[in-house]
Protein backbone atom coordinates (compact mmCIF):
# COMPACT_ATOMS: atom_id res chain seq x y z
CA UNK A 1 0.00 0.00 0.00
CA UNK A 2 1.10 3.59 -1.03
CA UNK A 3 0.56 4.96 2.42
CA UNK A 4 3.11 2.31 4.61
CA UNK A 5 6.73 4.29 4.09
CA UNK A 6 4.56 7.79 5.20
CA UNK A 7 2.66 5.27 8.38
CA UNK A 8 6.15 4.22 9.50
CA UNK A 9 7.80 7.60 11.05
CA UNK A 10 4.58 8.18 12.65
CA UNK A 11 4.27 5.05 14.33
CA UNK A 12 7.60 5.35 15.75
CA UNK A 13 7.05 8.53 17.17
CA UNK A 14 3.80 7.49 18.79
CA UNK A 15 5.53 4.05 20.24
CA UNK A 16 8.52 6.26 21.73
CA UNK A 17 5.92 8.81 23.06
CA UNK A 18 3.89 5.43 24.44
CA UNK A 19 8.06 3.85 25.65
CA UNK A 20 7.96 7.56 27.33
CA UNK A 21 5.21 7.41 29.35
CA UNK A 22 2.79 9.56 27.01
CA UNK A 23 0.48 6.10 26.92
CA UNK A 24 -2.71 8.81 26.80
CA UNK A 25 -1.26 10.86 24.25
CA UNK A 26 -0.05 7.76 22.41
CA UNK A 27 -3.49 6.09 22.52
CA UNK A 28 -5.12 9.18 21.33
CA UNK A 29 -3.02 9.60 18.39
CA UNK A 30 -3.25 6.18 17.54
CA UNK A 31 -7.46 6.30 17.89
CA UNK A 32 -6.95 8.75 14.67
CA UNK A 33 -4.06 6.79 13.14
CA UNK A 34 -6.29 3.45 12.80
CA UNK A 35 -9.21 4.82 11.48
CA UNK A 36 -7.25 5.53 8.55
CA UNK A 37 -5.29 2.80 7.97
CA UNK A 38 -8.25 0.44 9.34
CA UNK A 39 -5.99 -2.23 7.60
CA UNK A 40 -2.48 -1.99 9.06
CA UNK A 41 -1.44 -4.66 11.67
CA UNK A 42 1.19 -2.75 13.16
CA UNK A 43 -0.90 -0.03 14.04
CA UNK A 44 -3.55 -1.99 15.33
CA UNK A 45 -1.27 -3.82 17.64
CA UNK A 46 0.60 -0.28 18.53
CA UNK A 47 -3.00 1.11 19.64
CA UNK A 48 -2.87 -2.04 22.25
CA UNK A 49 -0.30 -1.51 23.83
CA UNK A 50 -0.74 2.25 24.30
CA UNK A 51 -4.10 1.25 25.52
CA UNK A 52 -3.22 -1.25 28.17
CA UNK A 53 -0.10 1.50 28.85
CA UNK A 54 -2.58 4.22 29.54
CA UNK A 55 -4.79 1.82 31.68
CA UNK A 56 -7.74 1.90 29.41
CA UNK A 57 -8.24 -1.76 30.09
CA UNK A 58 -11.43 -2.46 28.30
CA UNK A 59 -10.68 -0.43 25.35
CA UNK A 60 -7.18 -2.58 25.46
CA UNK A 61 -9.19 -6.19 25.55
CA UNK A 62 -10.84 -5.54 22.71
CA UNK A 63 -8.18 -3.91 20.55
CA UNK A 64 -5.34 -6.58 21.73
CA UNK A 65 -7.63 -8.86 19.62
CA UNK A 66 -5.41 -7.90 16.85
CA UNK A 67 -3.18 -10.99 17.89
CA UNK A 68 -5.46 -13.18 16.01
CA UNK A 69 -4.26 -11.59 12.89
CA UNK A 70 -0.56 -11.57 13.57
CA UNK A 71 -0.04 -14.80 15.17
CA UNK A 72 -3.12 -17.08 12.86
CA UNK A 73 -0.74 -19.86 13.29
CA UNK A 74 -0.73 -19.99 17.08
CA UNK A 75 -4.93 -19.80 17.26
CA UNK A 76 -6.54 -22.86 16.57
CA UNK A 77 -9.96 -22.92 13.56
CA UNK A 78 -12.89 -23.11 16.54
CA UNK A 79 -15.84 -24.85 14.25
CA UNK A 80 -19.15 -26.27 14.77
CA UNK A 81 -21.20 -28.47 12.37
CA UNK A 82 -23.51 -26.22 9.51
CA UNK A 83 -25.55 -27.48 6.37
CA UNK A 84 -22.34 -26.87 4.18
CA UNK A 85 -19.98 -28.10 6.35
CA UNK A 86 -18.03 -27.22 9.15
CA UNK A 87 -18.74 -23.25 9.84
CA UNK A 88 -16.80 -21.14 12.50
CA UNK A 89 -18.36 -21.12 15.89
CA UNK A 90 -19.49 -17.97 17.50
CA UNK A 91 -16.89 -16.42 20.29
CA UNK A 92 -18.52 -15.22 23.57
CA UNK A 93 -17.02 -11.67 24.02
CA UNK A 94 -19.15 -11.21 27.24
CA UNK A 95 -22.87 -9.91 28.64
CA UNK A 96 -25.37 -13.37 28.85
CA UNK A 97 -23.92 -16.30 30.53
CA UNK A 98 -23.81 -19.50 28.06
CA UNK A 99 -24.59 -22.76 29.62
CA UNK A 100 -21.13 -23.74 28.84
CA UNK A 101 -17.85 -22.56 26.66
CA UNK A 102 -15.25 -23.61 25.38
CA UNK A 103 -12.24 -21.92 26.59
CA UNK A 104 -8.89 -22.23 24.41
CA UNK A 105 -5.18 -21.81 25.59
CA UNK A 106 -3.44 -19.84 23.69
CA UNK A 107 0.64 -18.53 23.30
CA UNK A 108 3.09 -19.26 25.82
CA UNK A 109 2.85 -21.35 29.11
CA UNK A 110 3.77 -17.93 30.74
CA UNK A 111 -0.09 -16.79 29.78
CA UNK A 112 -1.34 -20.14 30.32
CA UNK A 113 -0.30 -20.11 33.99
CA UNK A 114 -1.08 -16.20 34.31
CA UNK A 115 -4.81 -16.44 33.15
CA UNK A 116 -5.86 -19.82 33.94
CA UNK A 117 -6.72 -18.14 37.54
CA UNK A 118 -9.93 -16.84 36.00
CA UNK A 119 -11.38 -20.44 34.88
CA UNK A 120 -13.06 -20.75 38.69
CA UNK A 121 -14.34 -17.34 38.36
CA UNK A 122 -15.94 -18.68 34.66
CA UNK A 123 -17.39 -21.89 36.80
CA UNK A 124 -18.51 -19.92 40.08
CA UNK A 125 -20.88 -18.15 37.41
CA UNK A 126 -22.81 -21.41 37.10
CA UNK A 127 -20.92 -21.65 33.30
CA UNK A 128 -20.11 -25.42 32.47
CA UNK A 129 -16.44 -24.82 31.19
CA UNK A 130 -14.40 -27.04 28.72
CA UNK A 131 -10.82 -26.13 28.63
CA UNK A 132 -8.25 -26.65 26.11
CA UNK A 133 -4.66 -26.28 27.26
CA UNK A 134 -1.14 -27.02 27.04
CA UNK A 135 -0.46 -30.76 28.37
CA UNK A 136 3.13 -29.86 29.93
CA UNK A 137 1.23 -27.90 32.72
CA UNK A 138 -2.73 -29.66 33.31
CA UNK A 139 -1.17 -31.28 36.31
CA UNK A 140 0.26 -28.06 37.36
CA UNK A 141 -2.62 -25.96 36.94
CA UNK A 142 -4.82 -28.86 38.65
CA UNK A 143 -5.95 -26.23 42.26
CA UNK A 144 -7.78 -24.47 39.41
CA UNK A 145 -8.90 -27.18 37.31
CA UNK A 146 -11.47 -28.35 39.82
CA UNK A 147 -14.77 -28.74 38.40
CA UNK A 148 -13.72 -27.88 34.65
CA UNK A 149 -13.34 -30.36 31.86
CA UNK A 150 -9.91 -29.56 30.93
CA UNK A 151 -8.77 -31.87 27.48
CA UNK A 152 -4.84 -31.55 26.64
CA UNK A 153 -4.31 -29.40 23.43
CA UNK A 154 -2.28 -30.46 20.25
CA UNK A 155 -4.75 -32.38 18.21
CA UNK A 156 -7.97 -32.06 16.51
CA UNK A 157 -11.10 -33.03 19.18
CA UNK A 158 -14.81 -32.38 19.37
CA UNK A 159 -16.55 -31.26 22.09
CA UNK A 160 -20.46 -32.50 22.73
CA UNK A 161 -23.21 -29.13 23.69
CA UNK A 162 -20.90 -26.10 23.41
CA UNK A 163 -22.10 -23.53 21.50
CA UNK A 164 -19.59 -20.61 21.70
CA UNK A 165 -15.94 -20.55 22.65
CA UNK A 166 -12.92 -17.76 23.43
CA UNK A 167 -9.54 -17.02 23.86
CA UNK A 168 -8.37 -17.93 27.64
CA UNK A 169 -6.62 -13.66 27.62
CA UNK A 170 -10.16 -13.07 26.74
CA UNK A 171 -11.20 -14.02 30.30
CA UNK A 172 -11.01 -10.73 32.30
CA UNK A 173 -12.67 -9.21 29.47
CA UNK A 174 -15.47 -11.28 28.77
CA UNK A 175 -15.89 -11.75 32.39
CA UNK A 176 -16.35 -7.76 32.83
CA UNK A 177 -13.76 -7.87 35.79
CA UNK A 178 -11.60 -3.99 36.76
CA UNK A 179 -8.41 -3.99 37.17
CA UNK A 180 -8.31 -4.23 41.19
CA UNK A 181 -10.11 -7.65 40.44
CA UNK A 182 -7.19 -8.86 37.99
CA UNK A 183 -5.47 -10.40 41.44
CA UNK A 184 -8.24 -12.81 42.74
CA UNK A 185 -7.33 -14.94 45.26
CA UNK A 186 -3.26 -15.25 45.53
CA UNK A 187 -1.99 -18.04 45.52
CA UNK A 188 -4.31 -19.79 43.37
CA UNK A 189 -1.39 -22.21 42.62
CA UNK A 190 0.04 -25.05 44.92
CA UNK A 191 3.24 -26.73 44.93
CA UNK A 192 2.91 -30.72 45.88
CA UNK A 193 3.67 -31.24 49.34
CA UNK A 194 5.66 -34.44 48.86
CA UNK A 195 7.97 -32.90 46.24
CA UNK A 196 8.21 -29.58 48.49
CA UNK A 197 9.66 -31.98 51.70
CA UNK A 198 12.36 -33.25 48.66
CA UNK A 199 13.70 -30.16 47.52
CA UNK A 200 13.97 -28.44 50.77
CA UNK A 201 15.90 -31.94 52.14
CA UNK A 202 18.16 -31.05 48.65
CA UNK A 203 18.54 -27.68 48.74
CA UNK A 204 18.77 -27.04 52.06
CA UNK A 205 18.09 -24.07 54.98
CA UNK A 206 21.60 -22.45 54.98
CA UNK A 207 22.38 -18.80 53.68
CA UNK A 208 19.42 -16.66 51.54
CA UNK A 209 18.34 -18.82 48.84
CA UNK A 210 17.62 -16.84 45.33
CA UNK A 211 16.49 -19.16 42.44
CA UNK A 212 17.45 -17.30 39.13
CA UNK A 213 16.30 -17.50 35.63
CA UNK A 214 18.25 -15.22 32.88
CA UNK A 215 16.64 -16.56 29.20
CA UNK A 216 13.58 -16.78 27.43
CA UNK A 217 12.54 -18.77 24.83
CA UNK A 218 14.92 -17.56 22.03
CA UNK A 219 12.79 -18.05 19.31
CA UNK A 220 10.16 -14.92 20.93
CA UNK A 221 9.97 -12.01 19.26
CA UNK A 222 10.52 -10.18 22.65
CA UNK A 223 13.43 -12.21 23.42
CA UNK A 224 16.17 -9.68 22.49
CA UNK A 225 14.46 -6.80 25.24
CA UNK A 226 14.25 -9.47 27.91
CA UNK A 227 17.16 -11.95 28.73
CA UNK A 228 20.33 -11.16 30.06
CA UNK A 229 23.46 -12.89 30.28
CA UNK A 230 24.09 -15.03 32.98
CA UNK A 231 27.14 -13.10 34.15
CA UNK A 232 24.87 -10.22 35.09
CA UNK A 233 24.23 -12.15 38.18
CA UNK A 234 27.45 -11.71 39.58
CA UNK A 235 26.72 -8.90 41.84
CA UNK A 236 23.57 -11.14 43.85
CA UNK A 237 25.74 -13.79 44.23
CA UNK A 238 28.50 -11.61 45.85
CA UNK A 239 26.45 -10.75 48.73
CA UNK A 240 26.98 -11.96 51.98
CA UNK A 241 25.35 -15.32 52.82
CA UNK A 242 23.70 -15.39 49.19
CA UNK A 243 23.20 -18.92 47.26
CA UNK A 244 22.16 -18.93 44.00
CA UNK A 245 20.22 -21.96 42.70
CA UNK A 246 19.39 -22.19 38.67
CA UNK A 247 16.22 -22.29 37.61
CA UNK A 248 16.73 -22.19 33.72
CA UNK A 249 15.39 -25.22 31.98
CA UNK A 250 15.93 -25.60 27.95
CA UNK A 251 17.69 -22.73 26.57
CA UNK A 252 20.66 -21.18 28.28
CA UNK A 253 20.31 -24.13 31.07
CA UNK A 254 24.30 -24.92 30.20
CA UNK A 255 25.37 -21.67 30.05
CA UNK A 256 28.80 -21.22 32.12
CA UNK A 257 28.52 -19.10 35.49
CA UNK A 258 31.36 -16.88 36.59
CA UNK A 259 30.21 -17.33 40.48
CA UNK A 260 29.12 -20.54 42.32
CA UNK A 261 26.40 -21.68 40.53
CA UNK A 262 24.09 -24.78 42.05
CA UNK A 263 22.67 -26.70 39.58
CA UNK A 264 19.63 -28.67 40.98
CA UNK A 265 20.20 -31.19 38.56
CA UNK A 266 18.91 -33.56 34.91
CA UNK A 267 15.57 -34.96 37.42
CA UNK A 268 14.25 -31.52 37.83
CA UNK A 269 10.89 -31.55 35.48
CA UNK A 270 12.36 -34.57 33.71
CA UNK A 271 8.93 -35.93 32.48
CA UNK A 272 5.69 -34.56 30.33
CA UNK A 273 4.85 -32.50 33.52
CA UNK A 274 6.29 -29.34 33.38
CA UNK A 275 7.10 -26.97 36.64
CA UNK A 276 6.33 -29.25 38.91
CA UNK A 277 9.80 -29.56 40.74
CA UNK A 278 10.26 -25.86 39.65
CA UNK A 279 7.39 -24.81 41.99
CA UNK A 280 8.19 -27.34 44.73
CA UNK A 281 11.81 -25.74 44.18
CA UNK A 282 10.54 -22.42 44.39
CA UNK A 283 8.80 -22.87 47.84
CA UNK A 284 12.10 -24.15 49.34
CA UNK A 285 13.89 -20.33 48.25
CA UNK A 286 13.46 -17.23 49.68
CA UNK A 287 13.50 -15.62 46.56
CA UNK A 288 13.17 -15.87 42.61
CA UNK A 289 15.06 -13.56 40.61
CA UNK A 290 13.95 -13.93 37.16
CA UNK A 291 13.11 -12.21 33.77
CA UNK A 292 10.28 -12.11 32.14
CA UNK A 293 9.42 -15.66 31.38
CA UNK A 294 7.00 -18.54 33.42
CA UNK A 295 8.91 -18.75 36.05
CA UNK A 296 7.90 -15.17 36.84
CA UNK A 297 4.44 -16.48 36.58
CA UNK A 298 4.94 -19.17 38.55
CA UNK A 299 6.34 -17.68 41.85
CA UNK A 300 3.93 -15.11 41.47
CA UNK A 301 0.51 -17.91 41.25
CA UNK A 302 1.96 -19.91 44.32
CA UNK A 303 2.32 -16.43 46.00
CA UNK A 304 6.25 -16.38 46.46
CA UNK A 305 9.02 -13.35 46.33
CA UNK A 306 9.86 -12.52 43.25
CA UNK A 307 12.04 -9.98 41.62
CA UNK A 308 11.65 -9.45 37.66
CA UNK A 309 14.38 -7.83 35.66
CA UNK A 310 13.16 -5.47 32.69
CA UNK A 311 13.71 -3.50 29.29
CA UNK A 312 13.45 0.31 31.12
CA UNK A 313 11.22 0.85 28.38
CA UNK A 314 10.10 -2.00 26.32
CA UNK A 315 8.46 -4.25 28.76
CA UNK A 316 5.71 -6.68 28.16
CA UNK A 317 2.01 -5.19 27.62
CA UNK A 318 0.94 -6.62 30.73
CA UNK A 319 3.80 -4.55 33.37
CA UNK A 320 2.80 -1.29 32.03
CA UNK A 321 4.94 1.79 32.27
CA UNK A 322 6.65 3.03 34.91
CA UNK A 323 5.19 0.62 37.75
CA UNK A 324 7.23 -1.56 40.33
CA UNK A 325 4.13 -3.34 41.34
CA UNK A 326 2.10 -5.32 39.25
CA UNK A 327 -2.17 -5.76 38.82
CA UNK A 328 -1.98 -9.71 38.90
CA UNK A 329 0.83 -10.83 41.06
CA UNK A 330 1.44 -8.70 44.92
CA UNK A 331 4.93 -11.03 45.98
CA UNK A 332 6.22 -9.57 42.89
CA UNK A 333 8.44 -6.63 42.35
CA UNK A 334 9.49 -5.03 38.65
CA UNK A 335 13.27 -4.03 38.65
CA UNK A 336 13.80 -1.55 35.74
CA UNK A 337 16.59 -0.92 33.78
CA UNK A 338 17.28 2.70 35.16
CA UNK A 339 18.63 4.54 32.00
CA UNK A 340 14.94 3.37 30.31
CA UNK A 341 17.03 0.67 28.10
CA UNK A 342 18.61 -1.73 28.50
CA UNK A 343 21.00 -1.49 31.32
CA UNK A 344 20.96 -5.50 32.81
CA UNK A 345 23.91 -4.23 34.78
CA UNK A 346 22.18 -1.25 36.77
CA UNK A 347 18.97 -3.27 37.38
CA UNK A 348 21.07 -6.34 38.61
CA UNK A 349 22.96 -3.98 41.18
CA UNK A 350 19.27 -2.13 42.28
CA UNK A 351 18.31 -5.57 42.71
CA UNK A 352 21.09 -6.88 45.05
CA UNK A 353 20.68 -3.50 46.85
CA UNK A 354 17.14 -4.61 47.28
CA UNK A 355 18.25 -7.95 48.70
CA UNK A 356 21.21 -6.74 50.81
CA UNK A 357 18.61 -4.07 52.13
CA UNK A 358 15.70 -6.54 52.58
CA UNK A 359 12.94 -4.50 50.52
CA UNK A 360 11.98 -6.99 48.55
CA UNK A 361 8.16 -8.06 48.58
CA UNK A 362 6.71 -10.56 51.55
CA UNK A 363 4.91 -14.00 50.24
CA UNK A 364 1.61 -13.53 49.69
Amino acid sequence: MAEAPDIIPILALLEDARDSGRCMEAATALRALSQLCSDNLQVKAALARALFGAGLWQEAWDAYEVRFDLMPEVFTKVTRPGPNGPEPMPMWRGGALPESVLVMGEQGLGDTIQFARFLPTLRARGVRVHAVLDPRVLKLLAPVLEGIEARPGGSSGRVQGVKSWLPLLNLPRALGLRPQQYQGRIPYLAAEPERVARWRQRIGNQGYRIGIVWQGNPKAPVDRNRSVPLAIFAPIAALGGARLFALQKGPGEDTEAPFALDRLGPEMDNGPDWFLDTAAAIMALDLVVTVDTAVLHLAGALGRPALMLTHGRNSDWRWQYGREDTLWYPSVRLVRCPDGNADWRGAVARAAFMIRTGNIPPAA
